[in-house]
């Protein structure tokens, strides 16, 4: 059955095959080839009509009576007054012109006696004046009978108010000298289309020299196609995979072996491409069939898959960024939409027990730093106190001592100064046990006021990064990141020996501590397969108590690097940890 259509769907198709190899192909070939020439042919009827305003123009500025009355007046003082009306007629006339970018009349030597020029928007008399002895336009100009004109190519005038594409139009008066049109080449060429990788227009004079090229265009490699083109005013041409259109501009009728060619060059591919649109409309009713099997198919199929793709999305947001999903407004009545209600009750569920968690890890952080507080209530009351004490009496007792006894003496007072220094160290436990600046100034004060602490301690250059915090953290997340940089101070303080240490915090998706060091160094796996770096341990477990990161990094002479990273909130717990590469330095 499915041959039997295929044999059916064939017929029809082939036939329209053969039919357009046969007569679609000579009639849609011909006619683009026509539009192309017409096309071409009303552009160079457009360039024709604007030369000869030009030429209309010339003769008309020839003719001006302020113009003759100039040639014909020998006073001095008239000749001015005379001179200044003919500039005057050419301002006004310029004016009206906005196509011309200057007007000139030029004596039989070749020096300007009147000139204007404009930019398109103002025109204005031009005071200082040139000879023009030198220019092409005047040597053909001055050589041909009056009435005569000639054309110029296409150029550059950068004498006047700006640099312009310009055509000279020069006309021979009857009084011997020049009337001189410079016209802006870009209004003469201004419905020309433009050129581009599949169609490109170009304008060459009889010499095969170039007035007009696009820029992506060489002229080089279509040299051996252009000498057909100056044998006929008009017509076509094709070579293996292009066709030439091309038609004769005269610029003006005085010089009729004067002439420009204009051709158009389009590739078959582009000429043709309606006779290739009609072998695709063709192909495309074979497919129609496929096609709309094809779209029943996706239309089912994404019925199908769109709840596996919801259930999906809600999975992997709640699994990354900790987003508590909800159930879809349209829920199939099916195992897809049972399997999704679960995993959204299985969500809330998670969330209600991340929530009791989060308060378990608040209350064990807050028991712990009371427990701190109150060993340290404890030993400032109890023991400091005692120590105090001792020292008082081995102070009296050495002052009681014969003033002979120096050994005596000597000996109360080492046991005073051992008292001494086991009370500034007492005092230093409790202070680390509970720093009051913590709970008074918050989590950046705290650090700057450890961080100095133990840098006078051990002789450190401290450098110090900290970027302020829009917010103070929760009191879990402060105490964490304090306690985990003293200890990662305190073993710096102990085995290091380094000269710099350098410390950085900063704020974005959760809080970041660098702690770096130029010391001593060790081996990480070493110290753990050894049974020590319980310090190390704690720092890790203290982070991933609030799903926070501590990465320790470090080689033996080559410092230590500490990176630790927790949310701002411990209600944050589960939200992906950022993706940071830890570079060792």
């Amino acid at each position: 059955m499915m041959f039997v259509f295929l044999i059916v769907l064939m017929i029809p198709l082939l036939a329209t095959a053969l039919y357009g190899q046969m007569f679609a192909r000579d009639v849609l070939s011909r006619n683009a080839v026509e539009r192309s020439l017409s096309q071409l042919t009303l552009q160079a009827e457009s360039i024709i009509s604007s030369l000869r305003q030009a030429q209309g123009d010339a003769v008309y500025l020839s003719s001006l009576r302020s113009l003759s009355n100039l040639n014909q007046e020998t006073d001095q003082e008239e000749t001015e007054r005379w001179r200044m009306e003919t500039a005057r007629d050419f301002l006004v006339f310029l004016s009206s012109r906005p196509m011309y970018r200057a007007l000139r009349y030029l004596d039989e030597t070749g020096m300007e006696v009147v000139a204007a020029q404009s930019d398109g928007r103002t025109a204005s008399i031009v005071e200082t004046l040139h000879n023009r002895s030198n220019t092409d336009y005047f040597h053909y100009t001055i050589q041909i009978l009056p009435g005569g004109v000639y054309v110029s190519s296409f150029g550059y005038d950068d004498t006047g108010v700006e640099k312009a594409p310009l055509l000279t139009y020069a006309m021979r008066t009857n009084d011997g000298g020049v009337v001189v049109i410079d016209l802006h080449a870009g209004w003469l060429l201004r419905n020309l289309p433009a050129s581009s990788e599949t169609d490109q227009w170009a304008i060459m004079d009889q010499n095969q020299d170039y007035l007009v090229y696009p820029d992506s265009f060489d002229p080089g490699q279509v040299a051996e196609d252009l000498s057909f083109m100056l044998t006929s005013e008009s017509g076509t041409y094709e070579t293996a995979d292009t066709v030439y259109v091309y038609t004769t501009i005269h610029p003006t009728v005085n010089l009729p072996d004067y002439a420009w060619v204009m051709y158009r060059i389009t590739p078959k591919s582009v000429l043709y491409a309606e006779l290739t649109q009609f072998y695709v409309a063709a192909g495309g009713f074979a497919l129609v069939g496929i096609i709309v099997a094809v779209a029943l198919a996706y239309f089912m199929s994404h019925r199908l898959t769109k709840p596996l793709a919801q259930l999906e999305e809600m999975a992997t947001a709640f699994g990354r960024d900790g987003i508590l999903p909800e159930l879809p407004e349209k829920l199939p009545h099916d195992e897809i939409g049972s399997l999704t209600r679960t995993f959204c009750d299985m969500a809330h569920e998670l969330e209600r027990q991340r929530r009791q968690e989060h308060r378990l890890i608040e209350q064990l952080i807050n028991a712990q730093e009371e427990e701190r507080k109150l060993i340290a209530y404890d030993l400032h009351d109890g023991l400091i106190q005692q120590m105090v004490g001792a020292r008082l009496y081995l102070t009296n007792c050495r002052e009681s001592c014969p003033t002979d006894a120096f050994n005596v003496q000597n000996g109360i007072q080492r046991g005073c100064d051992a008292l001494t220094e086991a009370i500034v160290e007492g005092r230093r436990i409790i202070e680390g046990l509970r720093p009051a600046v913590l709970d008074d100034l918050g989590l950046i004060a705290a650090i700057e006021e450890v961080a100095n602490t133990h840098a006078q301690l051990a002789g450190w250059e401290l450098h110090m990064q900290l970027q302020p915090l829009p917010n103070e953290p929760e009191k879990s997340v402060s105490v964490t990141l304090f306690r985990i940089l003293q200890e990662a101070l305190n073993n710096a303080l102990k085995h290091a020996h380094a000269r710099t240490m350098n410390i950085h915090l900063h704020n974005g998706t959760g809080i970041g501590i660098r702690i770096h060091d130029d010391g001593d160094g060790f081996d990480p796996a070493a110290i753990t397969n050894e049974g020590r770096g319980l310090g190390m341990k704690t720092m890790q477990e203290r982070a991933t108590l609030l799903g926070g990161i501590c990465e320790i990094v470090s080689r033996p002479g080559q410092g230590t690097l500490i990176n630790v990273w927790v949310p701002e909130t411990v209600s944050q717990r589960g939200v992906r940890t950022p993706n940071v590469t830890w570079v060792f330095e």
